[in-house]
């Protein structure tokens, strides 16, 4: 696909036949139910939250109880479209980058929040807005998990920490449906099946275009070998088919009717921007001011009008760096023998500490308390109306 490195903002955002408005509101108020009704399953056998619901949901089912046996079923038996070759080629390419990865998925997070209803949904978790870092260091556990070799096979560590996530999901749905404030002001499924489709293509299309942007080609084998990955990481977090996009240039389409659908800056994306700025920045302060770099990297990967504001975009000296350097690592990997090989076994070695946390995480509730200035919980409300009054007459019904 030439033009992955196009640039679809809410200006040239638009729905198609494919993936109509009808369609996406529909799917606000699906949720994932083989998940939700094992998750429910283990809170009526007063389960501790706290521990691995993935080992207690196989515990479940070995016992015979209909909900746990119908999920664990479900996604022990692989889609027919699984092409296993294609995924070792995508995580081969993707380790070759790890580090341009780790900045890329950085920006993928932050602009996500752009789409409103899942913003609330990260806020009040706490997820995002309290403890970046966490989330962050957490995305890159799952991430590494998914990468390793054979990763994705049934029983390995980046399978079981998918279905983690999966579940993870189903516990933060029940969390926020008992939560009444949440409830009287939010509209649609938390973590519906619109925001799982838009989080899957934060990881797999956005990544993508962020890598052609930063100078990286891939060619358009590898490009679909990636996509494929994250197709099939869709199918396990319990995406249906109708939103789990078959190529790049389909999720590409899909992105587009998401982002007309749901992604609106308004006065919240100048404060999303400068808020993302900061916080990136001070994950890295050790490296000096880097809110200039961070900018730059924000406004060079999704475009002044994703966040709302009309200035002219100035790539930064150490992101203009960056790029070039991008270009060259792209053309020794293409070229070079052994070099696409010996990039991969470096990035899997950049990954063990992430790799560990996988290995010891899972994934569950983990609530943050937020401590947000009174600047940030207007906002938040303000938000909150505007979601509200956008959706206002979205219905579940089917049309």
């Amino acid at each position: 696909m030439r033009d992955i490195d196009a640039l679809i903002d809410p200006a040239n955002a638009a729905f198609s036949p494919r993936y109509s408005q009808a369609l996406l509101d529909r799917m606000m108020f699906a949720s994932d139910p083989l998940a939700d009704r094992a998750v429910a399953a283990l809170h009526e056998r007063n389960y501790d939250r706290t521990a691995d619901k993935l080992t207690a949901v196989r515990a479940l089912a070995a016992d015979g109880a209909p909900a746990a046996r119908d999920f664990i079923d479900a996604v022990s038996a692989p889609p027919a479209w699984l092409d296993r070759e294609a995924i070792a080629t995508g995580q081969n390419v993707m380790l070759g980058f790890v580090s341009l990865q780790r900045l890329s998925l950085m920006h993928s997070l932050f602009a996500g929040g752009v789409f409103a209803r899942a913003t609330l949904v990260t806020r009040a978790t706490g997820r995002l807005g309290a403890n970046p870092g966490t989330r962050i260091s957490e995305t890159g556990a799952f991430i590494a998990a998914i990468l390793q070799p054979g990763g994705l096979e049934p029983g390995a560590l980046g399978y079981e920490t998918t279905l983690r996530v999966r579940l993870l999901h189903s516990s933060i749905r029940m969390w926020l449906k008992r939560m009444p404030d949440f409830s009287r002001g939010y509209i649609g499924e938390p973590i519906d099946q619109t925001m799982l489709a838009m989080t899957l293509s934060l990881f797999s299309y956005l990544n993508l275009r962020s890598f052609a942007r930063l100078g990286v080609r891939f060619s358009e084998g590898e490009n679909e070998a990636m996509q494929h990955l994250w197709r099939y990481v869709g199918y396990l977090l319990g995406i249906e088919d109708a939103l789990l996009a078959r190529s790049l240039r389909q999720e590409r389409e899909l992105w587009s009717a998401l982002v007309a659908h749901q992604a609106f800056a308004d006065d919240w994306g100048r404060q999303l921007l400068d808020e993302s700025v900061r916080t990136a920045a001070s994950l890295m302060a050790q490296r000096g001011d880097m809110r200039p770099f961070f900018h730059s990297v924000f406004m060079h990967l999704s475009g002044p009008a994703w966040f709302g504001t009309q200035e002219n975009v100035k790539l930064d000296a150490r992101l203009q760096a960056l790029r070039a350097a991008n270009v060259a690592q792209s053309l020794r990997r293409r070229w070079l023998p052994g070099q696409s090989t010996r990039m991969a076994a470096a990035g899997l070695e950049a990954f063990d500490k992430s790799v560990k946390l996988a290995r010891a995480h899972h994934f569950e509730v983990k609530i943050e308390t937020p401590e947000d200035n009174e600047r940030a919980e207007a906002a938040l409300k303000a938000l909150g109306a505007s979601v509200r009054a956008r959706f206002a007459g979205a219905s579940a019904a089917a049309p």
